[in-house]
């Protein structure tokens, strides 16, 4: 017997059972969080109670006083209670950047727990040897980083793009949905244990990592995480086979989307532009990227392959995170924003003005790296699918970066609304920007070299 949705509004997402492992929950166990306070409110919440295991996988963990404040949070925990164990997975470049970085913090919480405390900086294979030593801090970063926002308390996971660090505490808006599932929970710290296992481990070096060459680790991570999606698939369709007609009040499907595209494992891609194809005329999707630059896929599948309305929200050049920048990386606006003018005129040249909306967010003092999808059915107000986690819809996340997202299926009238609450509050500091995207003035060394922008950030 195959699985499949009985909502008429989500049959025609029944492919995804094959593909990824199903968490059925009630919808009374997510949370969806709206603000970097609340985010960071949440997260002290959770890792000060901790009584088992917080598995944490961030780009870094920054090194400014909320940073702190949370990691003597969770160290005390830590010494009060024997029982909790802390896992840490950071990118190896991003995260010992500088003389005071992710590692030297890390390292000087917890002198003394040691035993229970595990820091792991994975590098791309592009990376390791000579290569790393080649590039110049920063710059090595676009080559490829771990990527994946994973928050774990106990049986409490929050999927986010949101780095540990003040920026998004404060004001970077992104997104933030915490779910509440042991099954789950498992599912995310045994990802996060695969990637530890080919990462740089303080004070040693795994063997997986230390003593493999390139093509080694690419097909043995690939193998791993595959095996690790299967064995989970294959346990949660039992389960959920076993139940029945007997959901226990489960109105809400939780399927993992991973991407890892260079270890070959392109889950959340595959499932995201089935997903574009899947949704039927007279639907509307929502996407948001902090960084506009898709691939061409994406690109293809949006302009020829979907028949549902489209708004694109992506960030104002005034909210991106790189506005000001010192070097290359203050082009970065720019080039979204001539990215974004040329994606336009495809659009006009496909015909489809009024089927497509690009749209800019822009809060005074605010910078926005929110990303994910809502998808919301014909003739209905809220949407009944969202996607949320730590890709961006562009090269980067597709081909090296390490990435972790979440398809969110429901038929819960209470997380329906919830969910377009929050795109709600989104897209209210959004205009829409197909006309100043022509306009706006793009500096000359920036168009020159706007093909490096697009294969690199």
């Amino acid at each position: 017997m195959s699985l499949r949705f009985r909502p008429p509004e989500l049959q025609s997402f029944n492919w995804i059972f094959k593909d990824s492992p199903c968490f059925p929950v009630s919808a009374s166990k997510i949370n969806i969080i709206t603000n970097p306070k609340q985010f960071y409110e949440t997260l002290s919440e959770r890792f000060r109670f901790a009584k088992r295991r917080i598995s944490i996988a961030s780009l870094y963990i920054g090194t400014g006083d909320l940073e702190r404040k949370l990691l003597g949070f969770t160290i005390e925990n830590i010494k009060n209670n024997d029982n909790v164990k802390l896992n840490v997975l950071l990118d190896y470049q991003r995260g010992t950047r500088g003389e005071v970085n992710s590692l030297s913090l890390f390292t000087d919480f917890t002198t003394g727990v040691t035993d229970r405390c595990k820091l792991a900086l994975y590098q791309t294979p592009r990376l390791q040897g000579s290569w790393s030593k080649v590039l110049p801090s920063r710059y090595n970063e676009i080559v490829g980083l771990q990527h994946m926002k994973l928050y774990i308390s106990d049986n409490s996971v929050i999927l986010s793009g949101a780095n540990c660090s003040n920026d998004y505490f404060e004001k970077r808006q992104d997104r933030y949905i915490e779910i509440e599932d042991e099954d789950l929970a498992n599912f995310y710290c045994e990802l996060i244990d695969e990637v530890t296992s080919f990462s740089k481990l303080t004070g040693k070096v795994s063997a997986e990592y230390n003593k493999s060459p390139k093509e080694v680790v690419v097909k043995n991570l690939n193998q791993n995480v595959n095996k690790l999606i299967n064995k989970w698939k294959e346990q949660q369709n039992s389960k959920i086979l076993s139940l029945g007609n007997d959901l226990q009040g489960n109105d809400t499907w939780i399927f993992p989307l991973i991407q890892m595209g260079e270890f070959n494992i392109n889950l959340d891609e595959q499932a995201t532009c089935t997903m574009l194809e899947t949704v039927p005329k007279g639907g509307f999707v929502r996407l948001a990227t902090g960084y506009f630059n898709l691939t061409e896929k994406y690109s293809k599948t949006l302009l020829r392959n979907c028949k549902s309305n489209i708004s694109l929200l992506m960030a104002h050049p005034n909210a991106n995170g790189f506005m000001g920048a010192a070097g290359p990386a203050g082009g970065i606006p720019h080039a979204y924003s001539l990215i974004a003018r040329e994606f336009w005129q495809q659009v006009i040249e496909y015909n489809q003005i009024s089927r497509v909306r690009i749209l800019e967010y822009e809060r005074q003092g605010w910078t926005f790296h929110a990303k994910g999808l809502w998808y919301y059915p014909p003739g209905k107000e809220f949407p009944w699918l969202t996607i949320v986690g730590s890709a961006n819809l562009g090269e980067r996340s597709v081909k090296r970066d390490l990435e972790a997202q979440a398809a969110i299926f429901t038929s819960s009238t209470d997380l329906q609304k919830r969910l377009h609450d929050e795109c709600s509050k989104l897209h209210s500091y959004a205009t829409e920007c197909s006309n100043s995207l022509q306009e706006r003035q793009v500096p000359l060394w920036v168009r020159a070299t706007v093909g490096l922008f697009r294969t690199y950030f």
